[in-house]
């Protein structure tokens, strides 16, 4: 059976919040962040592997996520790499949405 066409988009939303993690992960001066960087990682992993079989897990997965990037956004040393972590926030706000939509609680 293939997955609804909301949750393919929030599966596209989840591969393109790893890629701007990954270039934060490169980015970053400071080797003790990457701990928390690759348990966001798999945080992201877990939320894509539950997205059909059961969404609502994955929306958690996906709140949980948000709190680890503005974890590390917060503790960020410089502004430069500010738009990476806005546009991490908005794949997760934007697979969130997508997935409610399939859920049935979109707006």
């Amino acid at each position: 059976m293939a997955e609804p066409k909301s949750l393919h988009s929030a599966l596209d939303e989840l591969m393109a919040g790893e890629v701007a993690l990954e270039k934060l992960d490169r980015l970053c001066c400071e080797p003790g962040r990457s701990p928390r960087m690759r348990a966001l990682a798999a945080t992201l992993e877990r939320a894509q592997e539950t997205i059909a079989a059961d969404p609502q897990v994955a929306l958690s997965y996906l709140d949980d996520a948000g709190a680890q990037v503005g974890h590390l956004q917060v503790g960020c040393c410089t502004e430069a790499r500010m738009p990476l972590y806005s546009s991490l926030l908005e794949s997760l706000a934007r697979a969130q949405l997508a997935i409610n939509r399939d859920v049935g609680h979109g707006h």
